[in-house]
């Protein structure tokens, strides 16, 4: 019976040890969580964090866990955790201009920002937080303005301002700039004010990305060398798409010079990539061409995906011959490399378009054998072997 009881006790502190800290939804997708807010009549509460976060790991350990934490934010809102590097999280960050990690959001039902924390806090700290999106404060941010029209400059006032505007996704330049003006030596050895800084970073455009790199090294001790990065990095590959939109090339210049400047073993890479996406989006077969040949021979060459992805692009972009036979040598080395239905397939069509019939067909045979040893349906093989057969028979 003794036995029975201390089983049944093991048993209880167990289960009372995991309804401590903070219950998350770990199954439930952005939206899913969005939607489930709506149906409870609560808000989402999103950790933001990356995988080699210090901060975001003590976080998780020392705060999230805590009974009085748990308490209230189980009670008042839909918990979930997106990694910001992996699944829906680089999307997420984008959206929400997420920078720096942690990032700690409450959203209503419909997505919308009711609350931004970055930075790790205590328990206190955390609570006192999270009452504020639940707390009637309407107003607020209407009567911060109303202060700044008034002269107001004081650095604390002008800091709990922006962080206002950034937690309502309200353009921030104007008074940035007004902020960056009043600082001091002494207000940049502050962590909480090289934080709203880099929060206010949201595009290559923001006056906060050359007073970063003019300080880049405070930003840097203070901060973490990764992080401010990754941060100018994600701001450049957010500006390249824009700039394509926009065919912008001085906006995808600004963002060559922001990612060349971070100095990262990766940089050079990087900015080869950037021009090669690039020139492809906006630009004639020619120059393109220059771009990710010399993207391949240094950084790809034994890449057979992007070999392949590459000459496939060229057969759906050119008709120019000499570009069709770089490709077809490109997607050759890519079914040497590995050899997949896909990779055979992108080679037959190359041929195709080169004229070269039989080789072509050669090359959906084995397409269609390596796609019954895969197990996948090799629809585009026997489409092109449906007009080579045509062309042969001259119909």
């Amino acid at each position: 019976m003794k036995k029975i009881i201390t089983s049944i006790l093991v048993l209880f502190s167990i289960v009372a040890a995991h309804a401590d800290g903070i219950e998350f939804n770990h199954d439930l997708k952005f939206q899913e969580a969005l939607d489930k807010a709506k149906v409870d009549g609560k808000l989402v509460f999103i950790d933001c964090y990356t995988s080699w976060c210090g901060p975001c790991k003590r976080l998780s350990a020392q705060v999230f866990t805590q009974p009085q934490v748990g308490a209230y934010f189980n009670e008042h809102f839909v918990n979930v955790k997106f990694d910001m590097e992996q699944g829906e999280g680089p999307e997420i960050a984008n959206r929400y201009q997420v920078r720096a990690y942690p990032t700690l959001l409450w959203l209503d039902g419909d997505g919308n920002v009711k609350h931004k924390v970055v930075g790790g806090l205590d328990p206190d700290g955390l609570i006192e937080n999270a009452k504020k999106p639940n707390d009637p404060m309407p107003g607020i941010v209407t009567g911060m303005k109303q202060k700044y029209t008034s002269g107001n400059r004081e650095v604390s006032f002008l800091s709990d301002y922006l962080t206002a505007m950034q937690a309502s996704n309200m353009k921030t330049d104007e008074v940035l700039n007004e902020y960056l003006k009043v600082l001091s030596p002494k207000d940049l050895q502050s962590e909480t004010v090289l934080k709203t800084i880099a929060n206010s970073a949201t595009d290559l455009k923001s006056p906060a990305v050359p007073f970063i790199q003019k300080n880049k090294t405070i930003f840097e001790e203070k901060l973490g060398k990764e992080a401010i990065a990754k941060m100018l990095n994600s701001l450049a590959e957010k500006a390249t798409v824009d700039a394509v939109k926009t065919k912008d090339d001085a906006l995808f210049n600004q963002a060559v010079a922001v990612v060349n400047a971070s100095k990262t073993a990766d940089s050079k890479q990087k900015v080869a990539k950037m021009s090669m996406d690039y020139y492809l989006k906006t630009s004639n077969a020619a120059v393109y061409d220059k771009y990710v040949s010399a993207y391949i021979k240094k950084y790809a060459a034994t890449n057979e995906k992007l070999l392949n992805e590459t000459a496939w692009t060229y057969y759906i972009n050119t008709n120019e011959t000499s570009l069709l036979a770089k490709a077809s040598k490109w997607a050759f080395k890519a079914v040497n490399l590995k050899n997949t239905c896909a990779n055979n397939t992108t080679y037959a069509y190359l041929q195709y378009k080169l004229e070269n019939f039989s080789e072509a067909e050669k090359a959906c045979d084995y397409a269609i054998i390596k796609a019954k040893e895969e197990g996948i349906k090799p629809l585009s093989a026997n489409g092109l072997k449906d007009l080579l057969k045509k062309k042969r028979e001259g119909k």
